[in-house]
Parts: structure tokens; C-alpha cells; sequence
């Protein structure tokens, strides 16, 4: 998708694999000055700046564990001392681990809880400082279709992802009077390393042949949307949670 993003700063969370990492490649692509993190894995991190080092002189990179506070208020320090604004947030780190209800324990649902809900909130709380000074502030929150359909052995990962999509609807209801726009993108199942760790070969074929239009979700699917809702084309849509699944909600 080609949109100017020319001297736009957008950060990009999660975006050392999968759909973040596309969503930063495709920003970079279309001029923008992209912050990439990561939280512990450095060899993800070497290979994104390899992949994208056409663009070395557009990209902030920050090691930041979103689920510990002080690691996203010194991210957002860094992101402040470097550009003084910010016109765009991708909240697209996220954790999940298949357990049972009976094997869940308080301390990995609370670990969910954090990363995929509490840090959400959080970075967008910092930015709110950040996008009043752009023209063009956006706030975009991946989540899931398992925001809105249940799932088996996923209680921790709905419960966020619904959680998720409340947020977004919070955000945007107070956060209009600023003009920052705060809309959710719920993808289905994705072919990234994250979406495919809970499936078997099998489980994946079937998911795709049940899907109406016949296959997985690809990160450009998602990533494409995001540019369209960062962008000023998509100034009067605010608050929604838009799914790009392919139609599998609709059976």
C-alpha cells in the first residue's frame, strides 16, 4: 500500500516478527521514521535490522520488556529525546500460552494480563503527550479474533484480546477531544511464528480448508490495514475493532 508517511514517527511494539515486523517494513517503505522493539530476543532483533537496513538511518530500535513499567517509561523517554512527538502507536507485542483453565497458573495468566492488556495501556498513556503535538495522531491495537470467539485452552489469550477491544473503545471515546483516532485490527489465524506455535501441520490445513476464502491469514493482510488506518484517510473512523479474517467469523 502506498501512503506518504515522510517525516511521520510511528513505534511500532512487537516489531521484530511477524505482522509487526511487516507493518514496520511497509512503513519504512512508505517514508516513515519507525521505532522497532523487541523485549528479550536478540537474534530476532539483528535479523529485523538486516532485513530492514536500507533503512538504518529511519529506524530506532529499543530493547524494552513491555511488561516491566519502568522499561516503557525509559522507552518512551528515549522516543521523546530523539523525535519530541509521535503520530502513531501499533501496539503489536503480544504472549500467549495454550493451558487448560486447570493448568493455567495465576502467575502466567497475570503474565498475559500484563503484556497483552496492562502494557497496551500503558504505552498509550505515554504517547498521549507524544501525539498532541502531531496533526495526525493514531492509535492502532492488534488483537485477535479470539477477542470475540472463544476458544478452548486460550482463556487467558480471549480474555485479553476482549479485553483489548474495550480498551480501544475507552481510548477513543476520551481521546477524540485530542484528535487521536484509537481503532483495533482483530487478524485470525496468521502465518507467523506466533500463530503457528499452538498448531499442528494438520490443524493448520484444516483451519485454512474451513476458512471461506480457503487460507491463512498472510502478515501483509494486516499489515496493509494498519497503513490504511494510520494514515489521514481514515480520519472519521475511530473506536472499532476491524477484523481481517478472511470471513471465518461468519461460520
Amino acid at each position: 500500500m502506498n501512503i506518504d508517511f515522510k517525516d511521520k514517527v510511528i513505534l511500532v511494539t512487537g516489531s521484530t516478527s511477524g505482522i509487526g515486523r511487516q507493518i514496520a517494513k511497509q512503513l519504512l517503505e512508505n517514508q516513515a521514521n519507525v521505532i522497532i522493539t523487541y523485549g528479550h530476543n536478540e537474534k530476532m532483533a539483528e535479523e529485523t535490522m538486516q532485513e530492514l537496513s536500507n533503512y538504518k538511518e529511519n529506524i530506532l530500535l529499543i530493547k524494552a520488556d513491555l511488561s516491566n513499567e519502568n522499561d516503557v517509561n525509559m522507552m518512551f523517554e528515549e522516543i521523546a529525546k530523539k523525535y519530541d512527538k509521535l503520530d502513531g502507536l501499533v501496539n503489536c507485542a503480544a504472549y500467549d500460552k495454550v493451558l487448560s483453565i486447570e493448568d493455567l497458573t495465576v502467575e502466567e495468566y497475570r503474565h498475559e494480563l500484563d503484556v497483552n492488556v496492562v502494557a497496551r495501556w500503558q504505552c498509550i498513556k505515554n504517547a498521549i503527550p507524544l501525539m498532541k503535538k502531531s496533526d495526525t495522531p493514531r492509535v492502532i491495537n492488534i488483537a485477535s479474533r479470539l477477542g470475540t470467539r472463544p476458544m478452548e485452552d486460550s482463556v487467558a489469550y480471549c480474555t485479553c484480546e476482549a479485553a483489548t477491544i474495550m480498551l480501544t473503545q475507552c481510548c477513543a471515546l476520551e481521546l477524540a477531544k485530542y484528535n487521536i483516532r484509537v481503532n483495533t485490527v482483530s487478524p485470525s489465524l496468521t502465518l507467523t511464528p506466533l500463530g503457528m506455535q499452538s498448531y499442528t501441520e494438520d490443524e493448520i490445513k484444516a483451519t485454512a480448508e474451513k476458512n471461506p476464502s480457503k487460507r491463512l491469514g498472510k502478515t501483509e493482510d494486516t499489515a496493509n490495514l494498519v497503513l490504511f488506518l494510520l494514515s489521514d484517510k481514515a480520519d472519521y473512523i475511530n473506536g472499532e475493532n476491524v477484523n481481517v479474517n478472511g470471513g471465518i467469523l461468519l461460520k
